[in-house]
């Protein structure tokens, strides 16, 4: 029983230290009113040509607006999170043989058993991976990669044959963990492999994305421009995307200049939303690529980066020529995601948009300029003009996008006539989600940004 709770209390504090842990996104609405959802969907953070969710540009549904619950502390986490570590192997084998016991609890002395190395560790490892669970042996499989012993190694590679999916892409996840040069080999010989499942090589490319250094970087180079099969590349140039950005840039402007399909070279500007470092200047290259498709990602990797930018001059210059109103849209977006940008050429930019979405974009832009760095003339406009609009379109929009992006942008601001439209929302909405968002918003108010003086 001691064991027990020692585990549980480890699984507890590593799930902690993950929630607090956690980077958050860059965003410059009003996170602690609305929360990741209020961010998320305003900016529509979901590919713009090739949505994960798979919804069209244009129609996503956005979430409600949340409150933002914080994170707990993380004092004490390493601790108690090295207290499973700590446990005589033979209660370790013990927790991890006890079917009564939560998963998490018995993965909790897998990764220990692994980091542990020993050779009576590593048998009762390999006992659980000939006579367990499939649940059990997937997990066996993942903790192995906390394993420095060859043994563990060669007991990765030989899981790479199982005739079980699950298991093999355990194995996958277990190896680039491991991170050796011989992962590495294994890792792309799967993702080259024909005869694999489409699943099991995308995890390859997963998984060889997650280990550093050059050995990967160049089988994921490689792999991009050899394969075929342009889902399967998607999924490599995902991978390629999620490295530093020092380290893949001179691939990206290769890749970009080569004889590539329109889709992947969208594909190649997406994946760098979730590159570590700063694209910002590379993506402000593409603004005025000869294809809106690839301009609209740009402007959308842009707005969806870590990294705040310092491209406002270069976005609000792309926008006084552009035509496409999809591209537009992004580009309000991705303006919302820099350090600075001229408020007043901005506004005269909204003040002419004829496009429905790309207006509301414009209007979402404004309302952070309102809470984050308010100026007299965009202060006038949004209360007088704007505030109207949009608790309008939240009352009486044709589409639930519509609606909610209305009341993200009020709360976004947050200011007085913000406030005042966002009661009588929660008062007038027929829609229910809109209603108990603007509800929620009224009942828990954001404290005042200084205003502009006037």
């Amino acid at each position: 029983m001691v064991l027990i709770g020692i585990l549980v209390v480890a699984a507890l504090a590593v799930v902690a230290a993950v929630l607090f842990l956690k980077p958050k996104p860059a965003a410059t609405g009003p996170e602690a009113a609305t929360g990741a959802a209020a961010g998320a969907t305003a900016n529509e953070r979901t590919s713009p040509v090739a949505p994960a969710t798979g919804v069209q540009p244009g129609k996503a549904v956005p979430s409600e607006p949340v409150m933002n619950s914080g994170a707990g502390s993380a004092t004490g986490t390493v601790a108690q999170a090295g207290a499973v570590a700590q446990a005589p192997v033979a209660d370790l084998i013990k927790a991890l043989k006890n079917n009564a016991l939560p998963m998490n609890e018995r993965k909790a002395a897998i990764q220990a058993l692994a980091k542990l190395g020993t050779p009576e560790a590593i048998a009762a490892l390999k006992e659980a991976l000939a006579s367990g669970s499939p649940e059990l042996r997937v997990a066996v499989a993942e903790g192995l990669g906390d394993c420095t012993s060859p043994e563990c190694a060669a007991m990765l590679l030989g899981l790479l044959k199982d005739p079980s999916d699950a298991i093999v892409q355990a194995a996958i996840r277990g190896l680039a963990q491991l991170g050796t040069p011989e992962a590495v080999n294994a890792l792309t010989q799967v993702l080259n492999d024909p005869l694999r499942s489409s699943d099991l090589r995308s995890e390859a490319a997963t998984g060889l994305g997650n280990v550093p250094g050059p050995a990967a970087m160049a089988a994921l180079a490689q792999a991009a421009t050899t394969l075929g099969d342009e889902d399967l590349v998607t999924q490599v140039l995902n991978a390629i995307g999620g490295r530093d950005f020092s380290e893949t840039q001179s691939f990206f402007q290769q890749y970009m200049g080569s004889a590539v399909s329109s889709d992947l070279r969208v594909a190649a500007i997406e994946s760098l939303a979730q590159a570590k470092g700063d694209p910002t200047a590379f993506l402000a290259s593409y603004l005025s690529d000869s294809d809106a498709a690839v301009r609209a990602s740009a402007a959308w990797a842009m707005s969806a980066t870590d990294a705040t930018g310092d491209a406002g001059t270069q976005l609000l210059a792309a926008l006084q020529s552009e035509q496409d109103p999809e591209v537009r849209r992004r580009i309000y977006q991705a303006l919302e995601n820099q350090q600075t940008f001229d408020a007043s050429t901005a506004l005269a930019l909204v003040q002419r948009e004829t496009d429905p979405t790309a207006r509301m974009a414009g209007m979402d832009l404004l309302a952070s300029s309102v809470r984050n760095n308010p100026t007299p003339n965009v202060q006038t406009y949004f209360d007088q003009t704007a505030v109207p609009s949009l608790e309008n379109t939240a009352l009486t929009g044709e589409t639930s996008y519509e609606r909610m992006a209305a009341v993200i942008a009020l709360t976004r601001a947050s200011d007085p006539a913000a406030m005042t439209a966002l009661q009588a929302i929660a008062q007038q909405a027929t829609d229910p989600k809109v209603q108990q968002s603007a509800a929620r918003i009224v009942a828990n108010p954001m404290p005042a940004m200084p205003q502009p003086s006037h």
